[in-house]
């Protein structure tokens, strides 16, 4: 602001000074930029640097421990700031939870085996189902299938995907657990 008051009216940088009742060391001072407004530009090019190369994903806590990697120090809250002064701002994951049903909860399939009761003897009655685990390296799912008379687990398949394969892959373990026995449908 005192630039454009001394190049329209050729003043001095004392005289405007005075008149606007600041300082000329103020005038000076902020002429210059500090070491750590120059310090933080570097940070800043560093910090936007690892921002981008890790596809905004990566908030000031984990640029400031890659920073800490390099041998850069500086504190937590300034990777902070600087990164809320350059509008950098990290891509928040969206909750997933899989499902393994039609969601047609509405419509449930008639129980079958309610008006027969249980079993009185194995392989007469099976049921399976399919369940979803979070791990690691993302969801996996789960088949099953138990005899409905000893409550046994008789056959299972763990995949990453929920496709036909999954369940007919529990089935056929199941098949080929109880061997040659014939099961009711």
């Amino acid at each position: 602001m005192i630039d454009e008051i001394k190049a329209k009216t050729n003043s001095s940088v004392r005289l405007i000074c005075e008149t606007l009742q600041l300082p000329r060391s103020s005038y000076y001072h902020a002429a210059e930029p500090t070491r750590t407004t120059l310090d933080d530009q570097s940070l800043g090019k560093l910090i936007e640097e690892i921002f981008k190369r890790h596809r905004r994903r990566y908030g000031h806590r984990r640029i400031w421990e890659e920073l800490s990697d390099e041998g850069k120090v500086c504190a937590l809250a300034r990777v902070r700031r600087i990164m809320q002064e350059r509008g950098l701002k990290a891509i928040q994951p969206k909750s997933f939870a899989p499902t393994t049903s039609d969601g047609r909860a509405d419509k449930p399939s008639p129980n079958l085996l309610g008006e027969k009761g249980l079993p009185s003897a194995p392989d007469q009655a099976w049921a399976g189902d399919i369940t979803h685990i979070p791990s690691s390296n993302g969801w996996l799912y789960l088949a099953v299938v138990i005899d409905l008379f000893s409550r046994r687990v008789i056959g299972w398949c763990l995949a990453d995907h929920m496709r036909s394969s999954l369940v007919t892959s529990a089935l056929d373990q199941a098949i080929s657990t109880r061997g040659s026995r014939t099961v009711e449908t």
